[in-house]
């Protein structure tokens, strides 16, 4: 019902017209029978002419009556249908879906920073109770002996170029290198006592790579004279790293 009261309001102004023409084309007809019936000599056409005019506005009402129930249908019928009608038209709204969280990737796990590296004991060290050892004299060693060779490396990214295999420092040492690695997430510089240190300590690092320049720098200050290990490790976002690269220092 919704779907024939929406159809005959959209077309009311058309069916309007069409009444409207052959309403004029049936007063015209009624016009004529009547001016026959005037004219009109013998009965027989007298009657003739009047049920001409009699079917002509029979006619002229029922197009009138037509009109009628179209305005009828299109204002006040329509009115009364229009929810409906927009409840025809409109389609359902979707169920919203609520949308699960998405996991969080874990971050990696990253070593604690020491606020001041601690020293640790190595048997090397004497102790307070020890008699003091004879000292020996040795010749100075010269700027190329001090500095030692370079550190052997895998990987020409995470390298230690200065300070050398067995280099003797002292005081604040800067330590330079490579420290570059894709999808890099920092890198950090530790030092342990001895040749193989069983314990790191970190000492110095960084989020951004570093290529051919100063990684860092140890204040061997800290720590009594003696044979240390520094190394470098390059992280990825995922907590992996490359075979880090290390050296060894005589502090003096």
């Amino acid at each position: 019902m919704a779907i024939v009261v929406e159809f005959i309001k959209d077309y009311a102004s058309w069916i309007y017209g069409a009444c409207a023409l052959v309403a004029l084309w049936y007063l015209r007809k009624a016009i004529l029978a009547r001016r026959d019936r005037r004219c009109a000599v013998f009965s027989l056409e007298r009657e003739a002419a009047l049920n001409r005019t009699y079917n002509a506005w029979s006619v002229a009402f029922a197009l009138i009556l037509v009109i009628g129930v179209v305005y009828l249908f299109s204002t006040v019928v329509a009115q009364a249908m229009q929810p409906l009608v927009l409840s025809e038209q409109t389609p359902s709204a979707p169920v919203a879906t609520r949308a699960l969280p998405t996991p969080t990737p874990p971050l990696p796990a990253i070593t604690p920073t020491p606020e001041a590296p601690t020293p640790f004991p190595t048997s090397d060290m004497p102790l307070a109770t020890e008699p003091p050892m004879p000292t020996i004299a040795v010749p100075k060693p010269t700027a190329a002996a001090a500095a030692g060779r370079p550190a052997p490396s895998t990987n020409a990214q995470v390298e230690i170029t200065s300070p050398g295999m067995g280099a003797q420092v002292s005081g604040v040492v800067p330590v330079f290198g490579s420290a570059v690695y894709p999808h890099m997430s920092y890198y950090k510089l530790e030092f342990g006592a001895g040749a193989h240190p069983s314990v790191w300590s970190y000492f110095d690092g960084g989020e951004n790579p570093v290529q051919g320049g100063q990684l860092g720098s140890l204040n061997t200050r800290a720590v009594p004279p003696g044979l240390y290990s520094i190394r470098v490790v390059v992280v990825d976002s995922t907590g992996n790293y490359p075979p880090p690269c290390q050296t060894t220092i005589q502090v003096k």
